[in-house]
């Protein structure tokens, strides 16, 4: 048990050092909008109006190092500035600081951990924005103890231990999965999954996630009973965002 909680407590750090959408490059969660459409082009500061200039004044002089989507989701943030308690608003300029205070090798090593971040399946990104939000409910000096251990871990430890955390969460996947159906059905889908591409496979079991309990079985039989023709462009379609010709179970 106490393995599985630094796993998870590891997870939320990594998300605390990969400007995810629960963190952004400052740290600041309270700033934290959803998610942006994809953005390529740096925001000019002169782009920001003054209001938002003024909010995020303590990044004035690196704001030109973070990424381009970093920058739209403190910009959407401090839009928001106003709703913010002056509790909140006091952690946002701490962690503001936080980040301006950083040497540029600091701030280097975090833009690649955001870019690989961004590169991750959405359901990684978003296990580890929730593992984030775990790990932002503990007391402060449970947090800065956790931010000590963590920055104290060779390269290949902290992958180690994100290894074990991924590895369990499949397990726990699989488990599920299982669950979830019929004892004698199970041959049959396995054989299914195990033939599918690995992009349908995932398109598949995201999908099978984002359902309510009880219509993931009737889902799970659906495409299992489609031609494999009409399976695969059904998954694929899945695979790329697109609607299916029909994506209703039978």
């Amino acid at each position: 048990m106490k393995t599985v909680r630094a796993r998870c407590l590891l997870v939320s750090l990594l998300a605390a050092f990969t400007l995810s959408a629960s963190s952004s490059p400052a740290g600041a969660g309270e700033l934290a909008s959803p998610p942006p459409a994809a953005i390529t082009a740096p925001i000019p500061w002169a782009a920001l109006s003054p209001s938002e200039q003024q909010v995020l004044d303590t990044v004035r002089a690196t704001w030109s190092q973070l990424p381009p989507a970093a920058q739209q989701r403190l910009r959407l943030g401090a839009q928001r500035w106003t709703q913010l308690s002056a509790d909140q608003r006091e952690r946002v300029q701490a962690r503001l600081s936080r980040w301006n205070a950083m040497s540029p090798e600091q701030r280097a090593r975090l833009r690649e951990r955001y870019e690989r971040f961004q590169q991750l399946p959405a359901e990684q990104q978003q296990s580890i924005r929730a593992a984030f939000a775990r790990f932002g409910a503990l007391p402060p000096d449970e947090r800065e103890r956790l931010r000590r251990q963590f920055e104290q871990m060779s390269p290949e430890q902290r992958q180690a231990f994100l290894d074990g955390a991924q590895a369990q969460r499949r397990v726990a996947t699989v488990r599920e999965f299982n669950q979830s159906m019929p004892a004698d059905q199970r041959p049959a889908t396995h054989a299914m999954l195990r033939a599918l591409p690995p992009q349908q496979r995932r398109a598949f079991l995201q999908q099978w996630r984002s359902l309510p309990v009880e219509q993931r079985d009737a889902y799970r039989r659906h495409i299992l009973d489609l031609p494999a023709e009409q399976r695969s462009a059904e998954l694929s379609a899945a695979a790329a965002g697109l609607p299916s010709a029909d994506t209703t179970p039978h």
